[in-house]
């Protein structure tokens, strides 16, 4: 019982036609490099991106304070550091974040296009 030869005409066709796709894929490879194909910012979207950072961080400033509660567990504090100086830490970094959230909503229209866009806190948002 051997393979007819329409059968193995199709065999080979089908072989030839895979390492034909195989030898030409790279030749589709695309390459990327993010500096050539992302677009920079336009000053508009620095502007806005700087409101919506202010606005994150008016709206959850409070969670300061229990991210510096848990971040401070985590370091395995004592349970005295944990209820006497963490919640003081997390209230102190929460009024930061806020107080610089309402700078960045007060600025976000004044500020030169070339500078003054980046992030005040690191991280940038608190999330």
């Amino acid at each position: 019982m051997g393979i007819n030869k329409q059968a193995w005409v199709v065999a080979v066709a089908v072989t030839l036609i895979g390492m034909m796709v195989i030898a030409a894929s790279p030749v589709f490879a695309q390459s990327y490099d993010p500096t050539e194909d992302i677009p920079r910012q336009t000053g508009l979207e620095k502007a806005l991106t700087k409101l919506g950072r202010g606005l994150s961080n008016v709206m959850l400033g409070w969670a300061e304070i229990p991210v510096t509660w848990d971040e401070k567990l985590k370091q395995g504090k004592p349970l005295g550091y944990l209820l006497g100086v963490a919640p003081v830490l997390g209230t102190a970094r929460a009024v930061m974040r806020t107080s610089t959230g309402v700078y960045e909503i007060v600025t976000f229209p004044f500020s030169d296009r070339n500078i003054n866009y980046g992030a005040v806190l690191e991280p940038e948002y608190i999330f």
